[in-house]
């Protein structure tokens, strides 16, 4: 991975300074998916005897929370890949941008169902024909779930933005009118939505539209991830100056602070957890995030090598996990060692491992075929 070494010069484009992997952005997604598979640990047999720690940090047991910061990568990332070629090209290649994707997503992704159809046919495993719907048509967020499916929720909502945001990006450029008005409307609408959901009066119709796996609750998330990726790429010197000194400081006390605020047990905050507690997590990751891209030093822990790479296989790891964690009953299986806690980490770790080198690395390299930069 190539890391930023000593302060960030002004001068320095952010173009070159960040070629190949950007710092501490893997170190991100090992915190995401160690807190997604922590919380999911919750469930597993052998959990109980140490239970007692998962109470007393919530944050890191918050598996809404590590999707979450997924979200913010997202968004940041496809945005800034796609300024980038639009300042190179001239333009953005939507053909290319979608087979990039599907090459990312789908291998491992449509491996993943066809294993869950195989464990269907040769154990007691059910899936309900709604679910499978919601799972080959990337709609399982707005649709009953299944036991060792449910978590596709999130690749449904980022599916979603991959196929909006890209063409809103090309038609927005193309008029010349960008940050004014877009990247607000989702912000609004998710707001809404918890509005809406905070009042308890969703008619039972219209309810999947502002369950917490909902697009429209959701957006928001991907929405500052997008307007971090404007910020870097067109105020990059601005933040570098903005951030230089006991600024910077200030801005990670004040990331960290909004992320755990909703978590706070105070009644008077309450409300605005539940109203705004998605969006303020979201910028106060987005903050950090920054952060840390511009001063990976004050970062080192996110490019340990140890952890950039939990950060490379967490799309593997995060898509195989679910199997393991089910529970031995959801396949009619008597108690196996693992299906248990800590076991079934290390089978899941394992599964994500040899799924990235063994599938989708080989195949990851087409998408270079498709990159015009």
């Amino acid at each position: 991975m190539n890391a930023l070494k000593g302060e960030p010069k002004p001068t320095d484009p952010v173009h070159s300074r960040l070629a190949g992997r950007m710092p501490s952005v893997d170190g991100w997604r090992a915190l995401s998916i160690s807190m997604v598979l922590a919380a999911h640990s919750i469930e597993t047999p052998g959990f109980s005897s140490v239970s007692r720690v998962a109470a007393h940090i919530p944050l890191l047991f918050d598996a809404n929370l590590g999707v979450r910061f997924f979200f913010v990568i997202s968004g940041f990332l496809i945005t800034y890949l796609l300024i980038r070629e639009q300042e190179r090209n001239g333009k953005v290649s939507l053909r290319n941008f979608y087979i990039r994707r599907a090459l990312r997503i789908l291998p491992v992704y449509m491996a993943y169902l066809g294993v869950v159809a195989a464990l269907q046919v040769f154990t007691k495993l059910h899936q309900a024909p709604i679910t499978w719907i919601g799972d080959l048509t990337f709609t399982i967020n707005f649709l009953p779930r299944g036991v060792i499916s449910g978590h596709l929720w999130s690749l449904s909502v980022e599916e979603q933005f991959y196929l909006l945001w890209p063409i809103t990006f090309v038609w927005l450029t193309k008029h010349k009118n960008f940050t004014r008005w877009v990247f607000p409307i989702p912000i609004i609408v998710s707001m809404l939505c918890h509005i809406v959901s905070y009042t308890h009066h969703v008619p039972w119709i219209v309810h999947p539209l502002f369950y917490f796996s909902s697009s429209l609750v959701n957006f928001d998330s991907l929405a500052v991830g997008c307007m971090a990726a404007f910020a870097l790429a067109k105020y990059e010197n601005e933040l570098v100056s903005f951030l230089s000194g006991k600024k910077r400081f200030a801005a990670i006390v004040f990331g960290i602070l909004l992320v755990a605020m909703p978590k706070l047990n105070m009644a008077f905050l309450l409300p605005v957890g539940a109203v705004a507690g998605n969006l303020l997590q979201a910028v106060g990751f987005a903050v950090l995030l920054l952060t840390s891209i511009l001063y990976p030093g004050w970062f080192k822990f996110f490019n340990w090598r140890i952890v950039v790479q939990l950060g490379v296989l967490s799309y593997s790891i995060y898509i195989w996990q679910q199997i393991f964690c089910a529970g031995h009953q959801t396949y009619g299986f008597s108690e196996v060692w693992w299906m248990s806690f800590p076991w079934w980490l290390l089978a899941a770790l394992s599964a994500g491992f040899v799924s990235y080198y063994g599938f989708e690395r080989p195949l990851l390299k087409l998408r270079t075929r498709f990159r015009r930069f």
